[in-house]
This record gives structure tokens, sequence and C-alpha cells, in this order.
């Protein structure tokens, strides 16, 4: 019975590894297929980078009909082997500022400004916020700003201007305004800016 249940785990993690393959599932179908691909990857990084590239590309593309014959069960159970893992970080950080007359009350993943942090974390409503700091004319914009402005005249009486902004920048740290709404007192109007 336990010889059983080990090849029962053992066959598990087998699939799971062929469905996502760690590291590898990223490659393109057609890395280092031509001989002109591969001299030219071998100028920029060497031989043994080459033939350990070229390697892993080969058993990519071994792998995935398996993969697609075999992860057919993933619909079923709502889930998907893939690990993404970063291998240079994520290349854009978008973040979401908001600012009361100037003062700065929540900036994304920052504990020093968290104002509602707990809202624009809910799953919910996270992906709102993502698509409104991601698109200038996202379609939930005007009612997240409407929702935003609603609470931060509640937490904060007498303000006069609330501006919500979207920084885009690099993983060093640079970010730079990309787009942003502000609604001001009396009528508390949205308006779209650059």
């Amino acid at each position: 019975m336990n010889a059983l249940k080990a090849m029962a785990i053992a066959l598990v993690y087998w699939v799971l590894l062929i469905v996502s393959m760690p590291g590898v599932s990223f490659l393109k179908k057609n890395l280092l297929l031509s001989h002109a691909d591969q001299q030219r990857f071998e100028r920029r990084h060497g031989r043994i980078a080459l033939h350990t590239v070229a390697a892993a590309a080969d058993l990519n593309r071994a792998r995935r009909p398996l993969a697609e014959a075999i992860g057919g069960f993933q619909p079923l159970f709502r889930v998907r082997q893939s690990w993404h893992l970063y291998r240079d970080g994520p290349r854009m950080i978008r973040r979401m500022e908001i600012r009361v007359d100037g003062d700065l009350i929540y900036r994304s993943n920052d504990p020093k400004f968290s104002w509602n942090e707990a809202i624009f974390r809910h799953r919910r409503i996270r992906p709102m916020v993502e698509t409104l700091v991601k698109k200038p004319k996202a379609k939930n914009r005007v009612g997240l700003a409407r929702f935003i402005v609603n609470h931060a005249k509640e937490d904060f009486p007498g303000v006069q201007r609330i501006d919500i902004s979207s920084f885009w920048g690099d993983r060093k740290g640079k970010t730079k305004r990309h787009h942003r709404i502000i609604a001001e007192a009396p009528n508390w109007t949205l308006q779209d800016q650059k």
C-alpha cells in the first residue's frame, strides 16, 4: 500500500513538473533554432551559455506537446500550473497615489501612506485599481474615482482638492506621473489629466 501511495505521489509531481516546468516554460518555441541565432548568442554570451540555453530550449520544445496533452485536467479544478519566474524582475512598476490638498495619503504598497489600503487590496477591488493605474481611459475609472473622492471627503472634512495619480517607473525607483484624475470643490467634477 505504501509503495502504491509513493508511486501515485511521484506521478502527480511528474505531471505538475511537465505541465509547468519552472524556469523553462517562459522560453519561446523558436529560441535558438537557426544557426545564425546560435552564433549570435554564442558571441554575446559564450559557448557554455549557448549549450545550456539550447538544451533548455530543446527540453521545452519536447515538453510542450506532452504538457498540452496531459494538462487538460486544469480547467476542471480551476487551476493552472505556471511559475512565471521573474528573470530580471518586473519590467514596469505602476503605483497609484492619492493626494488630499497636496498631502500624500495613499501610495500603492507603501506602509507610510496606507489610507484605505485594506479596501484597495481587497480581491474584488484590486483589479479595478490595477486597471485604473494601467489605462488612462479605464472603464472603471469614474466609479473608482468617485468612490475615492467620496471617502476622502468623509475622512478629511474641508478638503478642496483630491488628486488620484498613476505613476510608472522602473525597478530602481524612478517613477513619473503617467496620468491622473483630479476633483476639486465645490462641484467635485472628475477631470482626466496627463
